[in-house]
């Protein structure tokens, strides 16, 4: 009797923690809005944190209604999302932060934030902070110049804690017409990313962008923690004076099957565009920059009508592919010949600069000891703003007597026409022939002529183009089976998304009744891509059929989102909790826009 006493007795606790396990879950469930700062005593230096939590139990989460930051400028923002499955339940939490600064001492009040989840409104509670006149007694922020792990680099003020953290600056606010300034952006990394970001600039109106932006990497310390640090420095010369502004720049992150995309946004930085000083010399031309300028020559001793190369070679820092050529200097009973200028520029200490050889052709024409006199090239140097000079030095050169009636052919290149000197002249080998008498036009010269014979042709090209098209189809059944592989999953997509988790829906003619839905979903995605390659995937690992699509020319992104939707259909038919409706119904949702993107990459 005692035995039967003690199961019973059992029994009945089992079943009372039972019924009481989901209240206990439902009362360690997180609050749908949670508001919190970092400190509540800061300086008119600091910057305050103030984070943002929303769980809610779905997929997409809300956004909050935020009040206005009274008293505080917004001076940096960024949020990240995560959904998590526990026993077949779905829920979200979206983390908003934003990086405040004070605009005033004093009592400041952040004011109640408010979100609505389920139809249900909830509102934080006011936050009072306190904005001293000296310095906070709390807890210092990091410093401005922190110590670095590794190759250097300057940690953004007010980087308390923050994941993710992206910034943009200007090595000069305010340059003068056709300046060379850079942009600097940069995105502190402070944990792992399963997916590439992707940079989106500002458009630059009124710049000149000179080439793609320059990136590099190295490792920060701050607030305590190391910091992945990734610059893209873009190189431009301002084309329109006056006020501008460079917009926000963004960065983003995408995510996963069930993650939404984080975006990280800089803040806009105004820009002054200068004009240039208006007491420039008539030799300016427009070039800007500090540049340099050397002429040398290929032989000091040379004979009449025996032609010398003059070598000058212009270099500095500047817009070095746009700039104006030098003024060349006039010699009496000379002829010169000009080639294209030789550019090489490259970008040293953030800086675009580089070289222009110029190699000019120089005949004499009569003997003696000549100077070839100083080359100037006038330029604009924005660093001590004055137009500035340079010159080469003089170059001496001996010429001797030569035979001035014999012909002496001169080759100025290997693809220039030959030249030869004649009397007191240069001309060109190929003499001007006589005009010849006009004849009447042929009958072979007429375009109807032609014409007569081309359009029968070109009908009969078409024709043999198009049996031949038909047979390379009839042929190819393969190449048919992959353009229309989209249409077919879509077709199948359509069919089955009236259905609600792929149960019996009333109607017996239906045959994916009864079925299991994330086999459905799978088999739809891997028949796709079996068609669309032209070969089969039964069989293998989902990496195995990822890195295929890789060798197709798929991006690694790409291929990441079909590897997760393929583990989702794994987790869906044996995980608890995978025969919930919604879930399938999502993932259907889905593989529809996998199978788009998928389409797109591979047809190119």
């Amino acid at each position: 009797m005692r035995r039967i006493t003690k199961i019973v007795i059992t029994l009945l606790l089992i079943s009372y923690s039972l019924l009481l396990t989901p209240y206990s879950l439902r009362a360690q469930e997180p609050p749908p809005l949670s508001v919190t700062v970092d400190r509540a005593t800061l300086s008119p230096s600091d910057t305050l944190l103030l984070t943002i939590e929303v769980n809610s139990p779905a997929m997409s989460s809300p956004q909050p209604t935020l009040p206005p930051f009274t008293g505080f400028n917004v001076v940096g923002r960024s949020n990240s999302s995560q959904i998590s499955i526990i026993n077949g339940a779905i829920s979200s939490k979206v983390i908003y932060q934003y990086r405040l600064q004070p605009a005033q001492s004093g009592t400041l009040t952040i004011a109640p934030v408010t979100v609505t989840v389920n139809d249900q409104t909830h509102s934080s509670q006011p936050i009072i902070i306190q904005v001293t006149a000296g310095a906070a007694p709390t807890s210092p922020p990091p410093p401005a110049n922190p110590p670095t792990a590794s190759g250097g680099g300057a940690s953004p003020t007010g980087l308390v804690g923050q994941d993710l953290y992206v910034e943009s600056e200007v090595d000069n606010a305010k340059p003068y017409l056709g300046q060379q300034i850079v942009y600097t952006f940069r995105f502190y990394q402070g944990i792992n990313l399963y997916s590439q970001p992707r940079y989106n600039p500002p458009k630059f109106t009124g710049f000149w962008n000179e080439s793609q932006p320059e990136q590099s990497q190295h490792d920060t310390q701050a607030a305590n923690r190391v910091y992945r640090v990734t610059e893209l420095r873009t190189i431009l010369f301002p084309t329109v004076v006056g006020a501008t502004t460079f917009e926000e720049s963004s960065l983003m992150i995408p995510g996963g099957l069930f993650d939404q995309d984080t975006v990280l946004k800089t803040q806009p930085i105004p820009m002054e565009v200068r004009p240039l000083p208006p007491d420039a010399p008539p030799e300016f031309k427009g070039a800007i920059g500090q540049f340099t300028i050397t002429a040398t020559l290929n032989l000091t001793q040379t004979k009449v009508n025996e032609p010398i190369t003059l070598l000058v070679t212009l270099s500095g820092k500047g817009n070095i592919n746009n700039l104006p050529d030098p003024v060349w200097p006039e010699l009496a009973g000379w002829r010169a010949f000009q080639s294209k200028a030789t550019m090489n520029s490259q970008v040293a200490e953030g800086k675009l600069g580089g070289q222009r050889v110029y190699e000019r052709l120089m005949v004499p024409g009569k003997p003696g000891n000549f100077t070839i006199p100083p080359l100037s090239y006038t330029y604009f140097d924005p660093l001590s703003g004055q137009y500035l000079t340079a010159k080469s030095e003089p170059l001496a050169v001996n010429i001797a007597p030569g035979v001035e009636q014999s012909a002496v052919p001169v080759v100025i290149g290997g693809d220039k026409e030959a030249i030869q000197l004649l009397g007191s002249d240069i001309r060109h080998l190929k003499p001007m022939p006589d005009p010849l008498p006009m004849a009447r036009p042929l009958l072979t010269d007429r375009p109807s002529y032609w014409l007569a014979w081309i359009v029968p042709l070109l009908i009969l090209g078409l024709n043999f183009g198009a049996q031949q098209y038909q047979d390379y189809l009839k042929n190819n059944v393969s190449l048919i089976r992959s353009s229309q592989a989209r249409k077919k999953a879509k077709t199948r997509i359509d069919g089955i998304k009236g259905l609600t988790g792929l149960v019996d829906s009333g109607n017996p003619a239906n045959p994916l009744t009864l079925v299991d839905p994330y086999s459905v979903v799978g088999q739809i995605l891997t028949t796709y891509i079996a068609e669309k390659l032209n070969q089969p995937v039964v069989g293998l690992t989902h990496k195995a059929l990822a890195q295929t699509l890789v060798e197709r020319g798929v991006n690694e992104s790409l291929t990441q989102v079909v590897e997760q939707c393929l583990m989702a259909c794994d987790l869906g038919r044996f995980a608890p909790g995978g025969s919930e409706p919604g879930h399938a119904a999502d993932l259907l949702t889905k593989v529809g826009w996998v199978i788009d993107e998928l389409d797109k990459e591979m047809g190119k």
